[in-house]
C-alpha cells in the first residue's frame, strides 16, 4: 500500500486518542504532600475539579478532531486514486507505444535489408537508401525513448502502489491489435490502440457528456468534496479549542483533606477543605486568539476551495468533452484510411509504383496517426479521472460503462493492475 496513504491513516488513531484523553473524568492528579516538624507529621491530599464545563468543551473539540483526520484521509485518498488513475493509463499507452515503436523499428530494419539488396543491383538511388537508413535510426531513436518513458511511469506507479522497485507491474486494459506500419515484403501486425467495431460509440458517448451537467456536478462536489469537509471540521476544531482555553481561565475547585495530630490527645483528626485555583497571571488570552485565528483562517481557506470548485469541475468537463471529440475524430476520420493507405502502400510497393521516400511518407504518417489517437485516448481517461477527483466520486456512470468503454472487451474493470512474480 501506499506509505503516504498509510501514514495519513495514522492521523485517526492520533485523533482518536486525543479523544480518549479528553474523556478522562479529572484532567489533574491528586497532589499529596506531607509536612514535618512541630507536633508530628501532617499528611495532605489535594484534588483540583474543573467546572464551567471545560471538560465537555474539551471532549467536543476532540470529536471535531476525529472527524477532521477523517476527512483529511478521505482527501489523501482522493488525490491518490486520482494520480493512479493517471498514472495508470499512462503506463498503459507507454506501453502501447513500445510495441508500436518496437514493431516499426523492427520493419525499418527489414525494409533497410531490402534497399540495400535493391542498391547493389542499381535498382534504387543512394539517396532512396540513405532515406532508409535515417528512418531506421530515427525508428530506433523512438524505440528507446518510448521505453524509457514506459520504465518511467512504471516505477512512479510502483511509487503510488506502495510495490518495490524491482516488482514487475503489467496493464490489463483491452488494446486490441490493429494493423501497423508493413514493410514491402513482410504482412506482419503491430498491436496498436484498439478501434472500437461498433458505430454506436461515438454516438453513445456524445450523448454521455451531454448528460454531464456542471451546475450538478459542482453540487455533488460542494457535498462530497472530503477536503472541504476537512476545513469546516478544523475551523470547529479551532473553535473548540478556543473555548476551552477561555475556560480554562475560569477558577476551578480544589478539595483537600489533611490528617495532623491533634496536640493534646495525641490522636490524628481528619480536616477537610475547599479552595479555588486563582487564574491571576495566565488566563490564556493568547491561546485563544491563536485558536480563533487558525479557525477564521480554515474557514477562509474552505471558501477558497468553494470558490474553486466550480472552476475545477468545468475544466474537467471540458476537457473530457474536447478530449473525447478528437478520438471521435480519429475513430470516424483519421484511422480508418490511414490503415487502407498502409493496405494500399502495400501493393502500390510490390508492384513498382512508389518508392521508398513515397512507402516512408506515407508509413510514417499511418504511425503518426497511431500514436496521435494514443495522446487523445490518454487525454479522454486522464480527463475522467480529473473530474472524478473534482466532485469527490464517480460520476456519470455511463461514461465508463458505454462512452468510455471503447475497449469494451477486456474493459470491464476500466482500470486494474496484476503485479506479476519478482
Amino acid at each position: 500500500m501506499n506509505p503516504d496513504l498509510r501514514a495519513a491513516r495514522l492521523l485517526i488513531a492520533i485523533a482518536r486518542g486525543g479523544v480518549r484523553q479528553a474523556s478522562v473524568p479529572l484532567r489533574s492528579n491528586p497532589s499529596l504532600d506531607v509536612l514535618t516538624g512541630g507536633i508530628g507529621t501532617e499528611l495532605g491530599l489535594t484534588q483540583e475539579i474543573e467546572i464551567a464545563g471545560q471538560r465537555g468543551a474539551r471532549h467536543s473539540a476532540a470529536l471535531a478532531g476525529v472527524e477532521r483526520a477523517t476527512a483529511s484521509v478521505l482527501n489523501v485518498v482522493r488525490l491518490t486514486i486520482g494520480e493512479v488513475d493517471r498514472t495508470f493509463y499512462r503506463y498503459a499507452v507507454a506501453t502501447q507505444r513500445v510495441q508500436l515503436t518496437t514493431e516499426v523499428l523492427a520493419l525499418n530494419r527489414r525494409l533497410l535489408d531490402v534497399a540495400a539488396r535493391q542498391l547493389a543491383v542499381g535498382r534504387i538511388s543512394p539517396l532512396e537508401y540513405n532515406l532508409a537508413i535515417v528512418e531506421s535510426g530515427r525508428s530506433e531513436a523512438r524505440a528507446l525513448r518510448a521505453e524509457r518513458e514506459r520504465d518511467q511511469t512504471a516505477q512512479q506507479l510502483r511509487r503510488l502502489l506502495g510495490l518495490a522497485p524491482d516488482r514487475a507491474v503489467v496493464s490489463l486494459i483491452a488494446l486490441a491489435a490493429a494493423p501497423a506500419a508493413v514493410p514491402p515484403t513482410d504482412s506482419a501486425r503491430a498491436p496498436v490502440l484498439h478501434v472500437p467495431r461498433d458505430s454506436e460509440t461515438s454516438i453513445t458517448r456524445a450523448r454521455a457528456i451531454d448528460s454531464l451537467n456542471v451546475d450538478s456536478l459542482t453540487v455533488v462536489a460542494l457535498r462530497r468534496r472530503p477536503d472541504l469537509r476537512e476545513r469546516a471540521a478544523a475551523a470547529a476544531q479551532s473553535r473548540g479549542l478556543a473555548t476551552v482555553a477561555r475556560r480554562e481561565a475560569f477558577p476551578n475547585l480544589a478539595f483537600r483533606v489533611a490528617s495532623e495530630r491533634l496536640e493534646n490527645t495525641g490522636h490524628r483528626a481528619l480536616r477537610p477543605g475547599v479552595g479555588l485555583t486563582v487564574p491571576v497571571f495566565n488566563r490564556n488570552q493568547g491561546e485563544v486568539e491563536a485558536r480563533q485565528a487558525e479557525a477564521d483562517q480554515a474557514e477562509l481557506e474552505r471558501a477558497a476551495i468553494v470558490v474553486g470548485v466550480r472552476a475545477s469541475v468545468a475544466a474537467a468537463v471540458a476537457a473530457y468533452a474536447t478530449a473525447t471529440a478528437e478520438v471521435t475524430v480519429f475513430e470516424t476520420t483519421v484511422l480508418a484510411p490511414a490503415r487502407e493507405n498502409r493496405r494500399l502502400l502495400e501493393v502500390a510497393f510490390r508492384e513498382g509504383k512508389v518508392g521508398i521516400p513515397v512507402l516512408l511518407l506515407i508509413r510514417n504518417q499511418v504511425i503518426d496517426a497511431e500514436l496521435e489517437y494514443g495522446q487523445a485516448w490518454l487525454a479522454a481517461r486522464e480527463a475522467l479521472a480529473g473530474l472524478v477527483e473534482a466532485t469527490g466520486e464517480v460520476v456519470a456512470p455511463a461514461l465508463t460503462s458505454a462512452a468510455l468503454s471503447s475497449t469494451r472487451e477486456g474493459e470491464e474493470a476500466t482500470k486494474r493492475l496484476a503485479p506479476a512474480g519478482r
